[in-house]
């Protein structure tokens, strides 16, 4: 099998609406970088252990085919280490604990290259891959080392390449952040449609497509993109609309090409919003300053202290003016009667 990444694919994609916004809020995020206080570095700690907590959640319900979400503060303590919680299923506190190792499995990704993660991350969410496909698999994760390796050109000779993490240099340039972005979406896109290879169930497709959104996040990092998160809604109507190309026969054959134009069009469509969004929650995140937050949150108390006592003052003249009224009337009314008797 082939895998060969249609630029022109990618290309469509750069001047559209909801690509460019998204991008403004990814470089929202990247003009932040490196961190410079120490507060940022609280934050963006912060931050990390939320976005686990919610991957967490989205992995869990999908192994456990559920209709409904999953508490959040159930998915806090599972992740803080805890394996039993009054009231709560068993099965949703296990699943968040396979979901938790493996995301813990897949972020040393980035540092070592090592495919055997990719593996290991998706045994442990119960994914059995064919021989044939890991093989797949394996070339493709080799063949993006060997093009980040190429392009850095750090210069290393022999073994020494083995022992080098390689990540792209930082950029605010948003079409190069754009490039980048895109052709994350792109290798997980032929991820996807190995793993999926052969599976008609649109659930267990769900299921499988879960490594690939961590090898994605990967990826991004080596790329110095910030880490996107797709909800599971998003995430089950993003396998739908994929396994429909692939009913509708409009998928290329995965014996010429694991990429595919329609499958990755779709999957661009329905991640770009949600990296958008996350984008903006990260930076927001990283800007969060606890004295200032303090501060608003009195200004907004003193603000609705005033309201609630103007809407007090503007009833009680309301009131005076109502009895001024009555009084007013009954004034006029007993003149009235005076002057009948004389």
């Amino acid at each position: 099998m082939a895998f060969t990444i249609n630029n022109g694919a990618l290309y469509q994609l750069f001047d559209r609406p909801h690509m460019k916004i998204a991008i403004e809020s990814c470089v929202g995020v990247v003009e932040l970088w490196p961190l410079q206080t120490v507060q940022e570095m609280e934050n963006d700690a912060k931050y990390t252990e939320d976005l686990q907590v919610r991957f967490s959640c989205t992995m869990a319900r999908a192994m456990l085919r559920l209709s409904h979400g999953i508490n959040p503060s159930v998915a806090e303590a599972v992740y803080e280490g805890m394996d039993e919680i009054p009231g709560c299923d068993p099965e949703i506190v296990q699943a968040l604990t396979r979901a938790n190792q493996a995301y813990d499995v897949m972020r040393n990704y980035s540092e070592t290259n090592n495919a055997d993660l990719f593996f290991e991350a998706a045994d442990i969410l119960g994914i059995f891959i064919d021989a044939h496909v890991e093989t797949e698999v394996r070339n493709i994760l080799q063949k993006i080392v060997e093009y980040i390796r190429q392009s850095v050109s750090l210069g290393f000779d022999g073994g020494a390449l083995e022992d080098v993490n390689y990540c792209y240099a930082f950029t605010t340039t948003p079409r190069t952040l754009t490039g980048r972005f895109l052709a994350a979406l792109a290798v997980g896109d032929g991820l996807m449609n190995l793993t999926c290879e052969g599976i008609d169930d649109v659930d267990e497709q769900t299921v499988r497509v879960l490594p690939v959104m961590l090898y994605i996040n990967e990826l991004c990092e080596q790329m110095a993109v910030p880490p996107i998160y797709v909800g599971d809604v998003t995430l089950s109507r993003m396998v739908a609309l994929r396994n429909a190309v692939r009913e509708a026969g409009r998928a290329t054959p995965l014996e010429e090409n694991s990429f595919c134009d329609n499958t990755f069009t779709i999957t661009a469509d329905n991640v770009i919003p949600c990296a958008g969004m996350e984008w903006d929650h990260h930076a927001e995140c990283l800007r969060w300053d606890p004295k200032r937050a303090e501060q608003e949150a009195k200004d907004e108390d003193e603000r609705k202290s005033k309201e609630a006592l103007a809407e007090k003052f503007n009833l009680m003249t309301d009131a005076m003016k109502s009895m001024s009224y009555m009084d007013d009337s009954d004034d006029s009314g007993d003149s009235g009667e005076g002057a009948d008797a004389a």
